[in-house]
């Protein structure tokens, strides 16, 4: 086991209420750590209980500090029973893709890009990023506005899917999506319950597209509207409301996907 102090208190301090910290982010769970481990982000350490420690393949180098369930649970500040916990450097956002990426993506057959326009909820940011890995999308765009995918719920919802998740985050979106859409070539598609636009079922979707989803509330901007070379809707039943965001999206790339 190693001791508090062994490292000092300071790599403690991140952990206490789960809070990160300034160019930190807090991940939990067996799961989500394990993806984060095999990712490319940088792990600044992990606190575990003694049965986490032994079945998780971890880092040579990286301070791991055991502890009992209980003091885990201290520790985060709630009742934590996930026994594993990460703090790892927050990445500096990305806001383009670079030419070698650009030309790898325009070079493929079939191209899906989402864009995820001011999400409110982190807890719908991490699911719908969760959705584009379970249907392979290419892309998130996330909005700068929005909420923050490396935030300790968006991870959780997601689970751990933003550490394998292509993302780029603008605080321009109409000027990313035309960037993108004349860099790939690719079709804008709207998600919006307007009416007036074509059901999903009746969509032929084409090979390289860049689907807009909305706020939880507002959906999607005029300017981002404007932006769209079509327009989709999932039909619902009469009288019910649009879909959560998250789930819209997964029905929108299940159909979009063949």
């Amino acid at each position: 086991m190693v001791s508090d102090q062994d490292h000092g208190d300071e790599v403690l301090e991140p952990y206490r209420a789960l809070r990160g910290g300034s160019g930190r982010f807090i991940v939990e769970g067996a799961l989500a750590v394990e993806r984060l481990l095999q990712s490319e982000f940088e792990v600044e350490s992990i606190v575990c209980t003694a049965s986490q420690r032994a079945r998780l393949e971890l880092p040579v180098g990286v301070p791991v500090i055991e502890r009992s369930k209980q003091a885990l649970a201290e520790l985060a500040g709630f009742d934590f029973h996930r026994g594993v916990l990460a703090c790892a450097k927050r990445p500096a956002p990305r806001v383009s893709l670079t030419s070698a990426e650009l030309e790898r993506l325009r070079g493929r057959a079939r191209v899906r890009v989402v864009v995820a326009e001011q999400l409110a909820d982190p807890r719908n940011l991490g699911a719908l990023i969760r959705n584009l890995a379970a249907f392979s999308a290419d892309l998130l765009v996330a909005d700068a506005r929005g909420a923050d995918p490396f935030s300790r719920l968006a991870i959780r919802a997601g689970v751990g899917n933003v550490f394998r998740t292509a993302m780029l985050v603008s605080d321009d979106l109409p000027r990313t999506v035309a960037a993108l859409a004349d860099g790939l070539g690719a079709a804008v598609v709207a998600a919006t319950p307007d009416p007036g636009a074509v059901d999903l079922g009746r969509f032929e979707a084409p090979d390289k597209l860049i689907l807009l989803v909305g706020n939880e509330g507002a959906g999607l901007s005029p300017s981002l509207l404007a932006a769209a070379d079509h327009r989709v809707r999932i039909p619902v039943a009469p009288g019910s409301d649009s879909l959560n965001v998250a789930a819209a999206t997964a029905v929108l790339l299940y159909a979009l996907m063949g």
